[in-house]
């Protein structure tokens, strides 16, 4: 393994006649997909076959992803041999990383504090049960979050983003929630919340939902971290789109961030106005199939543009943040400062 862009896998085998023919059969974990690809070997009683993975994937590969794989050698009698199932891990090679382990979250950091790794770690044990609770889950599936210390560390490591989207920083964390994977930047209490709230949401709506919109996803990401400020439905509404449009995160860092600003707004209203439990019912809906509108009607009584209508109407509300860390005052542009802390857990989980 040397990251990025290097995951070689080889095999070798000797067999009494000529081996003609080696595939490689893998996949991400998560995915029930299956793929095969032909490693490079010459022909031989006794061959080594080789293969860098990541130049035979088409997509993006998070750190940390998982990987499946066997082989099936064929020699010139025809003869076939299976390999038995491996598995191998994406890694970031580049740092020596150190684990914590939060309920169902593995937490990965480098060059962090014990005392502040710690102290998040306390209060993450009530967020992850707050958030099982809301989302009814039992028993969570286990998840795995990257946390890397520096922005420049993040350039190899994050999928990659439009020029602007990069120079001013937009983004902070991405969920992989097929993955149950998320990759952030900074030791923040938000931040993982937020994420962590992507990959459990993706669990409770299971395998049979239909593409989640974007406005519930990072909406209910963004209302679990308890230290965000939430804006009404009368303040936002006229520089926002419909709800109807916003199914996916698109446009300039402006857009996005009131993209944002209305989904936890209305996911906000739902909570506020109608309660946790139908929320739950919603979520359930979503989870067998239903489309958004049908489950919004069956557990609300009105549509998306009926939630839409009503939630423009509502009063301003707000939570109270939570104070900085001391000793975080001035800006480092090589770490995550509290202002772009907020706006970053605002636009964290971002599925590009």
């Amino acid at each position: 393994m040397n990251f990025p862009g290097n995951m070689d896998l080889s095999v070798t085998a000797e067999g009494d006649a000529g081996i003609v023919d080696v595939r490689l059969y893998y996949h991400t974990v998560g995915s029930r997909i299956w793929t095969y690809a032909y490693p490079d070997f010459v022909p031989a009683n006794r061959i080594t076959a080789t293969l860098n993975l990541t130049g035979e994937v088409s997509t993006y590969l998070p750190p940390g992803t998982e990987v499946e794989y066997y082989y099936e050698i064929t020699d010139a009698q025809g003869n076939v041999l299976q390999t038995e199932l491996a598995l191998v891990e994406y890694e970031d090679t580049r740092f020596d990383w150190d684990e914590v382990k939060v309920g169902p979250l593995t937490l990965r950091y480098y060059d962090q504090s014990e005392a502040v790794v710690r102290s998040v770690a306390k209060k993450l044990e009530s967020d992850l049960a707050r958030l099982q609770d809301v989302l009814q889950i039992e028993q969570a599936d286990e998840i795995k979050g990257v946390i890397y210390s520096k922005r420049s560390h993040t350039l190899d490591a994050f999928p990659r983003q439009s020029r602007t989207t990069t120079e001013q920083q937009t983004f902070q964390g991405f969920a992989f929630p097929e993955r149950s994977i998320f990759l952030g930047l900074g030791m923040e209490r938000g931040l993982i919340v937020h994420e962590s709230a992507h990959l459990l949401l993706g669990q409770a709506m299971g395998n049979n939902a239909l593409p989640t919109p974007a406005w519930l996803d990072e909406g209910f990401a963004s209302y679990m971290d308890p230290s965000v400020k939430i804006f009404s439905g009368e303040s936002l509404n006229s520089r926002t789109n419909p709800l109807r449009v916003m199914n996916t995160v698109t446009g300039t860092p402006h857009s996005i961030g009131t993209f944002y600003q209305k989904s936890l707004s209305v996911v906000a209203f739902m909570m506020d106005r109608f309660g946790e439990t139908q929320f739950q019912r919603l979520i359930t809906e979503l989870g067998q199939g239903s489309t958004m509108d049908i489950a919004l009607t069956r557990v609300y009584g009105f549509d998306i543009d009926g939630l839409d209508a009503r939630w423009a109407g509502e009063i301003a509300t707000k939570r109270t943040a939570e104070p900085s860390s001391p000793g975080r005052l001035t800006p480092d542009p090589e770490r995550p400062s509290p202002i772009l802390l907020f706006n970053s857990w605002l636009l964290g989980g971002l599925i590009l």
